[in-house]
């Protein structure tokens, strides 16, 4: 099923906002210097590329 004009446009928002955030979680871990909060900032960064890949994956 082909995607409107519309879904198209707000998949591509969605994903531009998940990489930039996961872009900025990448800079926060190499700021972090608390083992516990690396952990957790290494999560949220993880779970975020889970999500731009389900997004992308949404494209094919």
């Amino acid at each position: 099923m082909a995607l409107t004009q519309t879904e198209s446009w707000y998949l591509a928002e969605s994903i531009k906002g998940e990489t930039l955030m996961c872009q900025k979680l990448a800079n926060y871990l190499n700021q972090v210097q608390d083992p516990e909060l690396r952990k957790l900032v290494l999560e949220m960064q993880r779970s975020c590329q889970q999500h731009v890949d389900m997004l992308i994956g949404h494209i094919s």
